[in-house]
C-alpha cells in the first residue's frame, strides 16, 4: 500500500493494530513487539545479499510525486469574509534496492502573505519479509483513517478536514479533538491475508505528547500538542497503533488507540481511542470515525479526568465526472470527571465535486456552524482545485 491512498476494490490492504489499552507499560510493549518481530522475521529472508559467488549490484530508483490545491473561500459573515489560498506539498520517494525505502514529504502554503513550510513526515522504511515492514522517522501515525490515508486534498472528498482533526481550512465553534497526527519514533506494519477477509497490524513507539506553555499550574487544563521533534519532554514514550479488518471488497473497520504522559515528571497521562468504518458499492461511499480523548489533569485532591468526544460520518455517491457529498460532525459537550463543561458543536457540510481526471478535483463546499447556547458566524463557502502528481 501506498501512503496516501485508500483501498479500492479488489486491491490488498495494509493495515495498523493496537497494542493494548490503558497506561501502557515498557516491558509489556516491548515484549508485544519483540514477538511480533520473532515470528515474522524468518532467518533466511534477513541474511546478507553477498556472497563470495555472488556481488549484488545496487538499484537506485527516485520518484518525485505529491499534491498541490489553489483555492478561495467565502464567509458568510463577520471580518476577513473572502481569501484565496495556494499549497504545494511535494513527496519524495528513493528506493535502495529491494528493501530499503526512504520516503519524505514537505509542505508549502501561504499565510497571511508569508510562505510556511512544513516537514509532514520523512521515514526509513526495511521491507523485512512479503508480510511486514519496519519504519523509522518521522510518520503518520496510524490512528484512525482520514489522517493516515485520506488527508492529502486530492484524496479527501470534502473540500474541507473534517473537523475533529485541525488540518485544512478547519475552522469550527469547537477546538478539533487531534490534528493529523505524525510523531517521531519506530514502527512495525504487518499484514496477514485470509481470503476474502484481510487482518493487518501496525505497532507503534514514539516520542509522544507534550503540553502548550511552559508550566502547569494546578486545576488547569492544559492544550496538548504533538510536536514531532527529536527532543522529547520527558522519558516516557507513547505506544499504540490500530488494527484494521477488510471484507473485501465492500467494508472495513478500524481500531486505533495511543497513550503517553505528557507532563515533565511522568504523571499526566493522555491518551486517545479511535473507531473507523467505511463501506462502498455500486458509486456509494459511507465512512465515518468516532474518537474519545482522555486526558488527567492534577488537583490537590488527585487526578481527574477531562474528557472529549466527537465523530464524523461522510456520505458521497460518484455519478460519471460528479460526485455529491455530505458530510456531518459532532463534537459533545466536554466532562471532567463526569460533569458537563459544555463547548458542544456541530456542523453540517455539503459539497459537489468535479473529476477531470482521477488526481484532478474541482471541490466545493458549504458549511453550516452551530455551537451549543452560542450564535457562530462562521458559515462559509469553500471552493478548490486539488491534483495529485
Amino acid at each position: 500500500a501506498t501512503k496516501g491512498t485508500e483501498m479500492t476494490e479488489g486491491t490488498a490492504m495494509v493495515i495498523d493494530i493496537d497494542g493494548g489499552g490503558g497506561r501502557c507499560g515498557v516491558p509489556r510493549d516491548l515484549l508485544l513487539i519483540a514477538a511480533v518481530l520473532a515470528l515474522a522475521l524468518p532467518g533466511e529472508q534477513l541474511r546478507a545479499q553477498d556472497s563470495a559467488d555472488e556481488r549484488v549490484i545496487p538499484t537506485n530508483q527516485t520518484v518525485i510525486t505529491g499534491y498541490g490545491t489553489v483555492g478561495y473561500l467565502y464567509r458568510t459573515q463577520g471580518d476577513n469574509q473572502n481569501e484565496f489560498a495556494a499549497a504545494i506539498n511535494p513527496i519524495f520517494l528513493f528506493q535502495f534496492m529491494d528493501r530499503f525505502l526512504f520516503e519524505a514529504e514537505f509542505e508549502f502554503a501561504l499565510a497571511e502573505g508569508v510562505t510556511e513550510t512544513g516537514l509532514e513526515y520523512a521515514q526509513l522504511d526495511f521491507i523485512a519479509t512479503n508480510n511486514l515492514i519496519l519504519v523509522g522517522g518521522k510518520f503518520l501515525l496510524p490512528f484512525g483513517v482520514f489522517g493516515p490515508r485520506l488527508h492529502p486534498t486530492w484524496i479527501n472528498k470534502f473540500a474541507t478536514s473534517p473537523p475533529i482533526y485541525g488540518h485544512h481550512v478547519s475552522e469550527f465553534g469547537a477546538e478539533p479533538l487531534l490534528p493529523v497526527l505524525s510523531d517521531v519514533g519506530v514502527m512495525a506494519r504487518g499484514m496477514l491475508p485470509l481470503g476474502s477477509v484481510g487482518i493487518a497490524l501496525n505497532l507503534f513507539a514514539s516520542n509522544g505528547p507534550s503540553f502548550e506553555g511552559e508550566v502547569i499550574e494546578e486545576g488547569e487544563i492544559p492544550e496538548i500538542e504533538f510536536p514531532g521533534s527529536t527532543g522529547d519532554i520527558n522519558t516516557d514514550k507513547m505506544f499504540g497503533g490500530r488494527l484494521d479488518l477488510a471484507l473485501l471488497p465492500w467494508t472495513e473497520l478500524n481500531l486505533s488507540y495511543f497513550g503517553g504522559n505528557y507532563d515533565e515528571e511522568n504523571v499526566l497521562d493522555f491518551s486517545a481511542w479511535n473507531v473507523a468504518a467505511a463501506a462502498r458499492y455500486a458509486g456509494f461511499e459511507l465512512r465515518g470515525e468516532y474518537i474519545q480523548t482522555r486526558q488527567e489533569i492534577e488537583i490537590v485532591t488527585g487526578f481527574p479526568t477531562f474528557k472529549r468526544q466527537g465523530f464524523y460520518a461522510q456520505l458521497a455517491y460518484r455519478w460519471r465526472r460528479w460526485e455529491p457529498v455530505f458530510r456531518w460532525t459532532q463534537i459533545f459537550d466536554d466532562k471532567l470527571d463526569g460533569q458537563d463543561l459544555g463547548g458542544g458543536a456541530w456542523q453540517a457540510g455539503f459539497g459537489l465535486d468535479y473529476w477531470f481526471a482521477p488526481s484532478i478535483a474541482l471541490m466545493a463546499g458549504y458549511e453550516l456552524n452551530k455551537e451549543d447556547d452560542i450564535e457562530l458566524e462562521n458559515d462559509r463557502f469553500i471552493v478548490h482545485l486539488a491534483f495529485g502528481f
